[in-house]
Order: C-alpha cells, then sequence, then structure tokens
C-alpha cells in the first residue's frame, strides 16, 4: 500500500510539474515575439522623433533663408533708389543664391516629411501586430 501511494503521489507530482511547464513553454515564444515588438516600437518612435527634429530644422533653414532673401530685396531696393545699378545687381544675385537654397532646403524638408510618414506606419504596423500577438497569447491561455 505504501508503495502504491508513493508511486501515485510521484506520479501526480511529475503531472503537475509537466502541466505547468507546459504553458510557460509555449508562452515563451510569443513572449519574445512580444518583446521583439516592443523592441522596435521603442525604435520606430526614435525615428519618428529623429525624422520629425530634422523636419524642424528643415523648416527653420527655409524660414531663415526666406528672412535673407527679403533683407536681400530690400537692400536692392535701397540701392536703385539711390541709383547703385551695382549694388543693386549684387544684392540680386545674393536673392537668386538663396533661392537656390530654399530650393534645396525645400527638397530636404519633403524628404524628411517622407521619412516622418514612413516611420509612423512603421510604428503604425508594429502596433498593430503587437496587439494582435497579445491578443492570440491572452485567447491561447484562456483555452488551457
Amino acid at each position: 500500500m505504501r508503495i502504491a501511494l508513493a508511486t501515485f503521489s510521484s506520479l501526480l507530482f511529475v503531472c503537475s510539474v509537466s502541466m505547468a511547464a507546459g504553458p510557460a513553454q509555449q508562452g515563451n515564444p510569443d513572449n519574445a515575439d512580444v518583446r521583439q515588438l516592443n523592441t522596435d516600437i521603442r525604435n520606430n518612435e526614435a525615428d519618428v522623433r529623429k525624422d520629425s527634429a530634422d523636419a524642424r530644422h528643415d523648416q527653420a533653414d527655409i524660414n531663415r533663408d526666406r528672412g535673407l532673401r527679403s533683407l536681400d530685396q530690400k537692400r536692392e531696393d535701397q540701392d536703385l533708389a539711390r541709383g547703385d545699378v551695382k549694388g543693386a545687381q549684387y544684392w540680386n544675385k545674393q536673392r537668386l543664391n538663396e533661392n537656390g537654397e530654399i530650393k534645396h532646403d525645400e527638397k530636404d524638408l519633403a524628404h524628411s516629411r517622407l521619412d516622418v510618414k514612413n516611420a509612423k506606419a512603421r510604428l503604425s504596423k508594429d502596433i498593430s501586430v503587437r496587439h494582435n500577438d497579445v491578443v492570440k497569447a491572452s485567447r491561447a491561455g484562456r483555452k488551457t
């Protein structure tokens, strides 16, 4: 009787250990996926912040260049009012250079905005996938 009781208790112990270990082992890959997604989300959020900062910097460059172009136009108008044609030509040339810089900065801004858009799309996709994985894991946990 003692042998049967010892055998039965050890069998119960083994079954309880295997049942306790089963769901935890199945949950680990899901947890690893969620952890990886969390890392990806943090990285994507950092990309959004960086790209947004680049876009703000590009917009500030454009605003600064437009201010300089406006100032060059005022100087050109003042030189023309005084009859200084050479000075007016100089400021006209400077203004044209500012126009080129503005166009270049506008292209940079367009690229930065596209980078922000793409980073936000990746972030949204990773959040959605993480949500679906968590829901799947949660449903699997309820079934066991």
